[in-house]
């Protein structure tokens, strides 16, 4: 009433004076009376002031901010802490904002129930506790073993790249490489194999937990070969383990070294159904090579029917496997258990026992997404070699991209040079015979010289007379014989 009194007051006040004055005069005052009047009656109608306006709703008057330095139409500027509650929440520049910055906007946090100011989404390190909570603990919300976790914790984010390259448990091995093979990455569980021939495979702990479903632990690693053994069609699981602070040492693209009390496996298999590996797998054998005082010796583990445990043996049975191939075509074998006297024809050099597969060149390859050699040098588990990229790859014998000869020379390397070599089984050092390591030369193979017995014992079947090789099959590996006769028909 009293505002409304004043303006009308201002009214009458500015008649009377206009009406009063000279026409010139009149003229000269109407504009500001005009302003006078038009104030009065702002007053008596609008009871809001500019320090009353808030644009973007976030509590904060547009002229404190100006004031302050935020933005007056950023909802989210200034910053504000979990639990803010100053927001207006019907101002629509507010709802359509995202002031945590978790890719939900404020009205939607508002109808979830959340806190628009807390990201319940992000976890940097995906330790699997997201970030504001940290912060409120005074965790390291980028170190994904912080905070510390016992060893029942699963909460983590197994994808995530930075928990993955951790190592939680501190043994050596991250928390990916755990996560996948099966160990705990909380736990200091690391296990070293036992080089001795104990009698059953599970006592030298080689593989975590059931031995057949071939995990190896965290001190045993898987290898492949670029070109590997035939033994009639049969799968191998490779795997090396190393003692205790021991590494491998390189020798040239040859034979890596290997320190005492190494154990070397190789386990044969059969797929039930190779086009689908999840429907089980018939494990025949696991032949084991353990390094003591500078000696290899061998041993082989034959598996129960059960498939639930491998026993030390000195039986060489005959075991017959059905399996669907990759082609989805019904095979069988009568796969055939070598003695041990015959494992020494093949591993026997110079008199002593050795590994044949794992060459430096064999090995130089990607395997389940890694370098085999780098992986080793970047585990700490091999040492002396040059960079890869400076080492000889054998050639994959089944890779066109490579010439007839380089996968014949492959081929024979891996199934034959073992024999046929300077001080194997059948050396080349005792008169006239064939050298087929990969390196040696055309002349020095003298692979001229036999290139009809070649063509004549890679055909012949193992049940029929003198097949090469001689022993470790039952029938013949038709594309590696193709193979070997096409080479030898491009000699003629």
């Amino acid at each position: 009433m009293l505002r409304n009194h004043f303006s009308e007051s201002i009214a009458l006040y500015a008649i009377s004076v206009f009406s009063s004055l000279s026409f010139k005069r009149k003229v000269a005052r109407l504009g500001s009376l005009a302003l006078v009047v038009a104030l009065a009656a702002c007053g008596s109608d609008d009871t809001t002031t500019t320090s009353d306006i808030d644009t973007d709703g976030d509590g904060i008057s547009d002229q404190k901010e100006l004031l302050d330095g935020t933005g007056k139409s950023n909802p989210c500027d200034p910053e504000q802490g979990a639990g803010y509650t100053g927001y207006d929440a019907n101002n629509g520049i507010w709802l359509s904002g995202d002031c945590d910055t978790d890719g939900i906007t404020n009205a939607d946090e508002l109808a979830n129930g959340t806190d628009p100011y807390v990201n319940e989404i992000t976890d940097s390190d995906g330790d699997g506790v997201l970030d504001f909570q940290e912060d409120l603990d005074g965790t390291d919300k980028n170190d994904p073993c912080d905070p510390v976790q016992n060893e029942d914790y699963t909460g983590y984010n197994a994808a995530h790249g930075i928990w993955k390259n951790a190592d939680c448990d501190d043994d050596g091995v991250n928390n990916g490489d755990e996560a996948t093979s099966g160990s705990n990455p909380y736990l200091y569980d690391t296990v070293y194999a036992v080089a001795d021939f104990l009698p059953t495979l599970a006592d030298l702990k080689i593989f975590r937990g059931n031995p057949a479903d071939l995990i190896p632990n965290n001190t045993s690693y898987e290898y492949s070969l670029t070109t590997p053994l035939y033994t009639d069609y049969a799968q191998k699981f490779r795997t090396i383990s190393l003692p205790e602070g021991e590494q491998m040492t390189y020798n040239g693209e040859g034979l890596l070294e290997f320190p005492d009390s190494t154990v070397i496996s190789k386990t044969f298999f059969y797929y039930n159904d190779e086009r689908d590996p999840s429907l089980g797998k018939k494990i025949i054998e696991t032949r084991v090579l353990i390094k003591t005082n500078g000696a290899w010796s061998m041993g082989n583990y034959l598996w129960n029917e059960a498939q639930t445990e491998a026993v030390l043996s000195v039986e060489a049975p005959t075991v017959q496997v059905s399996w669907v191939d990759s082609e989805g075509e019904n095979q069988s074998v009568g796969y055939r258990v070598p003695y041990s006297v015959n494992c020494t024809q093949c591993h026997g050099l110079n008199s002593t026992t050795v590994p044949i597969g794992p060459k430096a060149r064999n090995l130089n390859f990607v395997y389940k997404g890694k370098n085999q050699l780098q992986n080793f040098i970047d585990r700490g588990l091999l040492s002396g070699a040059p960079s890869v990229a400076e080492i000889e790859t054998l050639p994959d014998w089944i890779d066109d991209s490579f010439t007839l000869e380089e996968r014949a020379k492959a081929y024979m390397d891996v199934n034959c040079a073992h024999c046929h070599q300077p001080g194997g089984y059948h050396s080349s050092n005792e008169g006239l015979r064939p050298d087929l390591r990969y390196e040696a030369s055309y002349a020095e193979s003298n692979i001229e010289d036999f290139k009809e017995d070649i063509r004549s014992r890679v055909g012949t079947d193992p049940g029929y007379g003198p097949s090469m090789p001689l022993v470790g099959v039952s029938e013949l590996h038709t594309e590696g014989v193709d193979l070997i006769q096409a080479y030898i028909d491009s000699l003629d």
